[in-house]
């Protein structure tokens, strides 16, 4: 066969292999509240707080019509979260030393997950922009939230918040999944992020259990994950990488390996997913302590 050819033929199975053929283009919807007042009955109201997310996005299927069983499945999405962090003399008007900032958070992320079944690989790469310090609404919103319940009061150190704060990240994941039997996977997971907020690198590991299933898309599932991050920078730790904070810069001394246990469930009712667990944090400073607290979330598929 002529050299041009094999050139003709090669760029075919290119065309082939990336066109986008007719992808299944399917939106979801999630919603999610984090409090460590939901950790019943310790309701330590420390360390980080409270958390607000909502994401939307959309997967499609991507067919490969050169080799089906390659097909991919593509999740772009767009993501608001809000995070609040207080110290564990919570109640203090004055500037505590070696104790957590008073620190909030608000970002917007976008990403993409590409999901190979066949390989059971799934990569996430996200930017984040936001605002850390007061202008995010951390100390409004906590104060308005200890108003709705009768056993907080407002808090009156929110004016010794790390500096306002411009927020720039990138993250990326790798997640590789083992089956261990139709009912039982095994994730083994990478990531690593570089910004403004948080720069650091984990590496973890998790077993997902099915024990009770009806169909593809109604059935329990059961989570247990363990990660060990370690942390380069953490603005809300140490204030903010641009508008230096010299109160808490030095001061407050994050611990360079932090590990985090997490373990909770979801029911999937047929697009619906009602889900929710707990999180355990080791010790992130010198001189603090290690944390829990629990989550709630809804997702619309």
């Amino acid at each position: 066969m002529k050299p041009s050819a094999w050139c003709v033929w090669a760029a075919l199975l290119l065309l082939v292999h990336y066109l986008p053929a007719q992808s299944i283009s399917k939106p979801y919807f999630a919603a999610e509240i984090a409090n460590d007042v939901f950790y019943l009955p310790l309701k330590t109201d420390r360390y980080f707080t409270s958390g607000i997310q909502l994401e939307a996005g959309r997967s499609n299927l991507q067919p490969n019509l050169l080799i089906p069983a390659l097909n991919t499945h593509h999740t772009r999405y767009w993501r608001i979260n809000q995070s609040i962090f207080t110290p564990q003399a919570i109640d203090s008007v004055r500037l505590v030393r070696g104790d957590h900032p008073f620190a909030s958070y608000l970002v917007l992320s976008n990403g993409v997950s590409v999901v190979q079944p066949l390989l059971g690989t799934t990569v996430t790469s996200e930017w984040t922009l936001g605002v850390l310090g007061k202008y995010s609404g951390g100390g409004r919103m906590q104060n308005a939230l200890h108003r709705m319940v009768n056993f907080a009061e407002e808090i009156p150190g929110w004016n010794h918040e790390v500096k306002p704060d411009l927020i720039v990240n990138y993250r990326l994941h790798y997640q590789r999944l083992f089956f261990l039997s139709p009912r039982l996977h095994f994730e083994a997971r990478l990531a690593g992020q570089l910004g403004s907020l948080y720069t650091d690198g984990s590496m973890g590991m998790a077993l997902r259990a099915v024990p009770l299933q009806f169909n593809s898309r109604t059935f329990v599932e059961l989570i247990l994950g363990s990660t060990t991050r370690v942390v380069g920078y953490n603005a809300t730790l140490s204030g903010g990488l641009f508008n230096r904070d010299d109160r808490y810069r030095g001061v407050i001394v994050p611990k360079r390996i932090v590990g985090r246990t997490e373990y909770g469930g979801a029911v999937h009712l047929n697009g619906l997913v009602l889900e929710g667990g707990v999180v355990m944090l080791g010790k992130e400073f010198d001189g603090g302590l290690s944390h829990r607290w629990a989550w709630i979330g809804l997702r619309l598929e």
